[in-house]
């Protein structure tokens, strides 16, 4: 794709995805002080502290993404260009801010020299704040090959940018998708990792209530205890449908015990 198409793509994407937010207006609430006045939608309230803020076009020069290039240590795939120059906006990862008056935030909040070291440009976070996702440059030029990778931060801390290896990093990287624009589609559609592990909770909770009969985690850890195999029988079909691991059904159970 040229950087026009990506252009054109990430325009739509960003116009879709907010499309789809907006149907429930909290998704678009952020507690703007004046600096943000300029995000502020049409019909947003300046009484109150949270206030639904819109997209707005970006004016990005080409000096200020060599400066950007400059200080991450990589130049940016087309894709990645796109994706921070068509709007200014406020979607949280797994997109990644990219408010009118902190360019490229989500990039440089995801930045790590370690990764940048061996070949992976982060550009956000995974949703729940545990995993840095990047772009694995390897394959550039060809964008389509450039895989979306994510690795446990926590991880990080015991490299050293001197000494990390580039397999020790390949090793603790987990593939999400197949490049950018696979990743974006998938978020827009529910399919990327954090809106199938919410409807694979949902599904349990489902299961437990039809089959089992159980209504909170009171009833799911007297259930645990009395007669544990019924519980995970009755998990099968939704283990199959959403490919889970016993250790997945392990960690869905383990958080009932806050949001059955």
């Amino acid at each position: 794709m040229t950087y026009t198409e990506y252009r054109q793509y990430m325009k739509n994407f960003f116009e879709q995805y907010y499309h789809k937010l907006s149907q429930d207006e909290i998704s678009l609430m952020h507690p703007f002080e004046d600096k943000g006045k300029e995000m502020w939608s049409d019909d947003a309230d300046p009484e109150k502290e949270w206030k639904k803020w819109k997209m707005v076009p970006a004016d990005i020069k080409e000096e200020e993404i060599a400066g950007l290039e400059n200080k991450i240590g990589a130049k940016l795939p087309l894709s990645l260009k796109a994706f921070l120059t068509v709007y200014h906006h406020y979607f949280e990862a797994p997109i990644g801010r990219n408010s009118l008056f902190q360019h490229f935030e989500g990039v440089l909040n995801a930045w790590n020299p370690v990764l940048v070291k061996c070949g992976y440009l982060p550009f956000t976070w995974d949703g729940e704040g545990y995993f840095i996702r990047c772009i694995r440059l390897a394959e550039m030029p060809d964008e389509e090959k450039c895989g979306i990778y994510q690795i446990d931060h926590e991880i990080l801390f015991d490299f050293d940018e001197e000494t990390v290896t580039q397999e020790e990093i390949d090793e603790n990287m987990r593939l999400v998708s197949q490049n950018l624009l696979t990743y974006l589609d998938e978020i827009l559609h529910d399919k990327d990792p954090e809106s199938m592990q919410k409807a694979a909770k949902e599904a349990v909770v489902n299961a437990l209530r039809d089959t089992c009969k159980i209504m909170d985690y009171d009833g799911l850890a007297d259930k645990m205890e009395e007669e544990p195999d019924s519980v995970y029988e009755a998990l099968k079909p939704v283990q199959e449908r959403y490919a889970l691991t016993d250790d997945d059904i392990e960690g869905i159970l383990d958080e009932l015990e806050y949001d059955f």
